[in-house]
């Protein structure tokens, strides 16, 4: 039951961080990942997230201190961090072409 509390929150928290989905959230998001560039369209910004390995969960606690989240190098040492610390985000609760869906790796 607490695991499920626990997922629904965090679920809720990216969603209020994220917003309504506008160009400006979608940058916003590009930017607290660590790019480089701010893309200047949402189809170029759902795509960039795809070149940062970060963990979800950690990214949410960045943003709330003002730093940026802990990046990886590749998906291996991802998948490794996030089953040691189990920063899992709930699969279940991925929209199609959300936000978390650019930046969600493929764990096990």
């Amino acid at each position: 039951m607490a695991r499920k509390k626990r997922s629904r929150s965090i679920v809720r928290e990216f969603d209020e961080y994220f917003g309504s989905g506008t160009l400006e959230d979608w940058q916003r998001l590009c930017h607290d990942v660590g790019l480089d560039e701010t893309p200047s369209s949402i189809t170029q910004c759902r795509r960039a997230p795809k070149t940062v390995h970060i963990n979800i969960r950690d990214l949410l606690d960045a943003v709330k201190q003002g730093r940026q989240p802990q990046r990886f190098a590749n998906v291996h040492q991802l998948v490794q961090y996030t089953v040691s610390t189990r920063k899992f985000y709930p699969i279940n609760q991925v929209k199609e072409m959300g936000p978390v869906k650019a930046l969600l790796r493929r764990m096990l």
